[in-house]
């Protein structure tokens, strides 16, 4: 079949016969006799009163904003509070070893249970899958202990652990066989959300590079298309307050979620953390005291919630201060070693280049780049207050490039 008419043809007739095209099917689908995809669980699969569906543009006269006001869509079907619902994408970002996994199978247990959790109202029971690509197969029994005496034995959690799969299981997600073992998983289970645990551990390649991310992308509109929320676990790298590598993934994030360590964490440090929503796109005048950001403690009971304080996210944590402290630090390293000048006022003292300060910065994770390794907008931003903040205070001087202390660093 190369005609184009003929394509059409048979377009027109699965709409008569379907009434509704399946989020992503396409022309060259139907070309090239590929099986279409069926139609999605969560909010399509009938709870209660029928829901709309989505149908099919009849012209381009659809795409009016007058028509967009008269367009019935599905509603959101919440799975917990105002926060997470069917089409949620949500980035979960956090330092080793804070506690990402306990935190997000314990969440994915209430939400199971039709449970609220730290402020967040409960909803209705929802399927949940979790898949984790990190822990040995005793340890994730060991968590998984944990949420069945908190939430029940018999609520649908279904836990994948790559020690338990066959050796042909749980290939990468990245991959074209890693995309199929997840649908025809979701087929079996029908999720209503997926927790990826994590980034690094069910994906191939560098984490730092964007080629790794790209083929996910698909991944993650196909999943929002049939209505599956999806959690995507990632972890720091040398910068605390931001995730590993590329930022491209947040940009197809809806909700994005940073745990931090706090000081004042008690015995354990990392039984508490601060909670923060650096994206929310779901946050609205009327919900938004749910998207505030929370101190989060595990005790033996459970995950609880307080306000935070305004001190705990304050400029000590900001990524302006974050780079402030490290360009102090780029250049007492370089400096080390320096043969003295002289300064302008005639007092020795050490000069470093500019761009050398950049590059260690660069170099060591405080400043974003982009795919061509350059540094990105933000940063560039970040770094030039940083230094306009130190040349202001009148505790460095610049000239040509060339930076250096007028007041010599107190021995610590």
């Amino acid at each position: 079949m190369s005609d184009r008419s003929q394509v059409d043809e048979a377009i027109g007739e699965w709409r008569r016969e379907t009434r509704q095209r399946p989020p992503g099917a396409s022309y060259e689908a139907i070309y090239d006799d590929t099986p279409l995809p069926v139609e999605p669980p969560g909010v399509f699969e009938p709870r209660g009163e029928p829901q709309p569906k989505f149908e099919p543009l009849a012209s381009r006269d659809d795409l009016l904003l007058s028509a967009w006001l008269r367009r019935r869509l599905p509603p959101r079907d919440y799975l917990l509070g105002d926060v997470i619902c069917t089409t949620s994408r949500i980035l979960l970002i956090g330092a080793t070893g804070i506690g990402k996994t306990l935190f997000s199978m314990d969440v994915g247990g209430a939400m199971a249970a039709g449970f609220g959790t730290l402020g967040w109202q409960r909803r209705r029971c929802a399927r949940v899958m979790y898949l984790d690509g990190e822990l040995p197969a005793e340890t994730f029994k060991e968590r998984l202990e944990i949420i069945a005496d908190r939430y029940g034995e018999d609520i649908e959690l279904f836990a994948y652990n790559r020690d338990v799969l066959g050796p042909d299981e749980m290939p990468p997600l990245n991959t074209e066989a890693g995309r199929a073992w997840l649908l025809r998983e979701i087929e079996t289970v029908k999720p209503d959300i997926i927790f990826f645990d994590a980034i690094m551990c069910l994906l191939t390649g560098s984490m730092a590079e964007e080629e790794s991310w790209a083929p996910v992308k698909d991944l993650v509109r196909l999943l929002s298309a049939r209505r599956i929320a999806q959690v995507w676990l990632h972890h720091t790298g040398h910068d605390a307050t931001k995730g590993f590598g590329t930022k491209t993934r947040e940009w197809e994030m809806d909700t994005v979620i940073m745990l931090s360590k706090l000081e004042d964490g008690g015995d354990d440090p990392s039984a508490a953390f601060q909670l923060e929503f650096t994206k929310a796109r779901m946050k609205t005048p009327e919900n938004f005291k749910q998207f505030a950001t929370r101190i989060v403690r595990c005790t033996e009971n459970g995950f609880t919630s307080e306000d935070a304080p305004a001190a705990a996210k304050g400029k000590a944590n900001s990524g302006q201060d974050i780079v402030r402290r490290n360009y102090l630090a780029a250049y007492d390293d370089l400096a080390d070693g320096v043969t003295p000048s002289q300064g302008f006022d005639g007092a020795p003292v050490r000069k470093v280049k500019t761009d050398a300060i950049r590059e260690r910065l660069k170099s060591r994770g405080f400043l974003d780049t982009d795919d061509n390794g350059q540094v990105m907008a933000t940063s560039r931003t970040q770094l030039q207050r940083a230094k306009a903040q130190l040349l202001d205070k009148g505790s460095f001087a610049e000239d040509h490039g060339l930076i250096w202390r007028t007041i010599p660093r107190t021995p610590a």
